[in-house]
């Protein structure tokens, strides 16, 4: 039996969005591939973004990393997908389906400018997760300064649902109805760049970490 001769697709898919998923990304779409970047987060940025300097240079991370931001998020081949997850993979090598869920925003991407008017009227204050809590942001908020894409977005489970930032924005960006979605994709080949989470010290106690004080 012959075997069957799939036309490999000519797009790709990166599954991260940290500064290693950027720069595939940026790669294969300056060699003229289509890209689907596919992040967990409201941005793309990752741990890079949360850095001050970088070893062993101590160069400005935001330097390094903000070209890089803006570059992808302008880049014709490069669709960004954030607040995504990968739900299911098939096919073979050169003809893959991937099955991606985005959960919802709240916040309509097309209408929203990022003036942050919505985020002035919020009256819940919680530990902001990109400054690890050593600052507090808002129900509806933007990780960070320099986000990409620079949209806002509600946390549903801190959300009091006031209406306050609806009824802010002019540009009738804020949309408590919106629901996730699910959806395929074909492509030809899938970067895997998932990054890391910060371990959790306490759980090697033989080290002292949270009994010594000059342990960090």
């Amino acid at each position: 039996m012959e075997r069957e001769e799939r036309r490999p697709v000519g797009a790709a898919m990166v599954v991260g969005g940290g500064v290693s998923g950027i720069q595939a990304a940026l790669d294969l779409a300056d060699a003229g591939f289509k890209v689907y970047l596919v992040e967990r987060q409201p941005a793309i940025g990752g741990r890079m973004a949360q850095l001050d300097k970088t070893f062993p240079t101590n160069d400005c991370s935001m330097c390094t990393l903000a070209p890089r931001l803006v570059e992808c998020g302008r880049h014709p081949n490069i669709t960004i997908l954030t607040c995504a997850e990968v739900r299911e993979i098939s096919g073979v090598a050169g003809d893959f389906t991937v099955r991606v869920r985005q959960y919802a925003r709240l916040v309509d991407p097309d209408k929203c400018r990022g003036c942050g008017e919505c985020e002035s009227v919020c009256p819940v204050e919680v530990k902001d997760e990109f400054n690890e809590g050593l600052s507090k942001r808002k129900a509806i908020y933007r990780p960070y300064p320099q986000a990409v894409p620079n949209i806002y977005i509600i946390d549903i489970q801190k959300c009091l649902e006031c209406v306050e930032c609806e009824e802010a924005c002019t540009a009738g960006a804020v949309n408590p109805f919106m629901g996730d979605r699910e959806f395929r994709l074909r492509v030809g080949a899938i970067i895997l760049a998932p990054g890391y989470e910060l371990f959790d010290a306490s759980a090697r106690p033989e080290f002292g970490y949270g009994v010594f004080p000059n342990v960090v």
